[in-house]
């Protein structure tokens, strides 16, 4: 059994998927199972991203999703505050964070416990900005060194 909120956090996840597969609002409500109450934070959050992609799209032709500002994402208004009050602008700030094995986990910054530092590393798996080992034998390897090739 889910929490409430991450069941809203999937509910998010699915009708991100079910959107961009062309489905209604009413669709998507119907699909999910959830309130009218419920289907409005979806849309405001889905359409917070949508406009802070556009916004970034007239602004900067070449810009990527690395650039896209915390401030406008789908991730809750405290959890959003937080995060720029630690230095975190942009996307691409996120990831450098998540990525950098020297520097503490996302729960170390003051107010973000697991369950939140979940929702970030969610986000960030979305756009494809999560560091992934480009080694996999170099990760075992480092992970299990009986197992390194000689």
């Amino acid at each position: 059994m889910l929490s409430q909120s991450a069941q809203a956090s999937l509910n998010l996840e699915q009708a991100r998927d079910l959107r961009a597969r062309g489905h209604s609002y009413r669709e998507i409500r119907r699909t999910l199972g959830i309130t009218p109450h419920q289907l409005s934070h979806i849309r405001r959050a889905l359409k917070r991203e949508k406009s802070s992609r556009t916004r970034l799209a007239n602004s900067s032709p070449q810009a990527t999703e690395r650039d896209l500002p915390v401030r406008q994402c789908v991730l809750p208004s405290g959890l959003r505050q937080v995060l720029i009050a630690s230095g975190h602008l942009t996307l691409g700030d996120l990831s450098d964070r998540v990525a950098d094995p020297s520097l503490p986990g996302l729960e170390s910054i003051p107010g973000i416990g697991p369950h939140k530092a979940r929702l970030v590393t969610q986000l960030l798996d979305h756009f494809g900005l999560l560091p992934g080992p480009a080694d996999l034998r170099a990760e075992v390897e480092r992970l299990f060194p009986e197992f390194a090739a000689d």
